[in-house]
């Protein structure tokens, strides 16, 4: 495919109201869209690390400067790309970064759609007619009662997965006051590394008593063998979030049984192509995934649903309704809608792990099979779920006329 140009901006979009992200206010939303052209064809990416350097090193600035000073230089010398494989292969020379490569990433996997007159998500290997099953996340309220409201103004509308951040104060009194007015949700907690396997255990293994469907990121991003014994000893199935940003890393989780669960966000990792790979090791691994985002314009929203679609993905994917937070949208927002299901019985799933005792030299001195429930033992007849589009790569050509009104910077590598 040989390329005629290739843009990238940093676009400033307002905001309706503030969002959290890392328990910081989001008041503004700094976000960096790639679009690659060929043949009268534009494929479009978009990646939000934050504003600030949060819950990665990464941040939108960051990015924007990495694909201005490094990614678009080293592309200008040949705008040829013949697949995703080797645009990875042509950005191998830069160090991480993963964020600013994903944007081109998504952009060459959209127009590779639209040039093959196919959905993205088609491309990409996703279940034909897969329904995506959606979830809400909710941080620190300012108040208990409005937090509470919140909650079950979520679950009259038919959301059956709820993700609450944990935070200082904010832990387990608010995850006890969820389970008591709701006992059959399926309640996710994301810790987001904040926790310690020394100090916290007293917190750690009261997660149990409250049925969580998925205790997510209980450790920092790097404690993949204290995940493993963390897993060891609970039942509730632990996932991993911020550990998983490569395939390597991936499949360190995978040959220590980190985890049951990968929450993959497909910006982080670095676009669709890693993604895919990560989905195929955990899927051979037999770990389930489950597809994460942040705040997107309803066009990077389109590569999470995309990666939501492998087959690999059983649980509910991450969804913000972007309306209530964007003042316009780029794109065309996808908006789930609510399914019933006759009801059925399920039985509960259980996986079986071996819980090692230690010495104080670290040497295995006894061993007990555990049973851990697993994640989708709450079953319900109703789901709130997007339907996949029909049309070519992302489905819609976004308002470039906006994008250029909000942008901070652009810069164009021209074939």
């Amino acid at each position: 495919m040989k390329l005629d140009r290739v843009d990238a901006y940093l676009v400033r979009f307002p905001l309706k109201k503030t969002y959290r992200m890392a328990d910081a206010p989001v008041e503004h939303f700094d976000t960096v869209l790639v679009r690659m052209q060929s043949g009268g064809l534009s494929g479009w990416g978009e990646v939000f690390p934050g504003n600030e350097p949060l819950l990665t090193a990464a941040w939108s600035t960051s990015v924007y400067a990495c694909l201005k000073d490094c990614l678009l230089p080293s592309l200008e010398t040949n705008l040829t790309i013949d697949s995703a494989a080797s645009l990875v292969e042509r950005l191998q020379m830069i160090h991480g970064n993963r964020h600013a490569k994903a944007a081109l990433d998504f952009a060459w996997w959209d127009l590779d759609a639209k040039m093959k007159k196919q959905p993205l998500h088609k491309v990409l290997g996703g279940v034909a007619g897969k329904d995506i099953e959606v979830g809400l996340s909710f941080d620190r309220f300012a108040s208990p009662d409005d937090f509470l409201d919140e909650v079950k103004r979520a679950v009259d509308d038919g959301f059956r997965r709820l993700t609450l951040k944990i935070r200082p104060g904010w832990d387990l009194q608010v995850l006890g006051a969820v389970r008591s007015e709701h006992p059959t949700q399926m309640i996710q907690c994301d810790v987001e590394g904040t926790l310690d396997f020394d100090k916290h255990s007293d917190i750690l293994y009261r997660f149990d008593d409250f049925m969580p469907a998925l205790l997510e990121q209980p450790l920092a991003a790097d404690e993949f063998v204290r995940h493993a014994m963390l897993q060891d000893v609970m039942r509730t199935t632990i996932a991993l979030d911020e550990s998983i940003t490569t395939l390597h890393q991936a499949e360190i989780a995978l040959d220590l049984r980190s985890a049951g669960v990968f929450c993959v966000k497909p910006g982080r990792v670095g676009g669709l192509t890693e993604a895919k790979a990560i989905h195929d090791a955990a899927k051979v691994g037999a770990v389930d995934c489950y597809a994460g985002s942040d705040i997107l314009t309803s066009i990077g929203y389109r590569f999470v649903v995309a990666v939501a679609s492998l087959p690999g993905f059983g649980l509910p994917t991450d969804y913000l309704p972007i309306e209530e937070y964007l003042v316009e949208d780029p794109g065309e927002p996808l908006r789930p809608v609510l399914k019933a299901e006759p009801p059925k019985k399920r039985p509960k799933e259980t996986r079986e792990s071996i819980e090692h005792h230690y010495d104080d030299h670290g040497n295995v001195i006894a061993e007990k099979v555990i049973l851990h429930t697993g994640p989708n033992i709450l079953e319900d007849h109703r789901r709130l779920v997007i339907e996949l589009w029909n049309e070519p790569g992302i489905g819609f050509d976004p308002n470039v006329e906006l994008i250029e009104r909000f942008a901070l910077q652009h810069d164009t590598v021209l074939g």
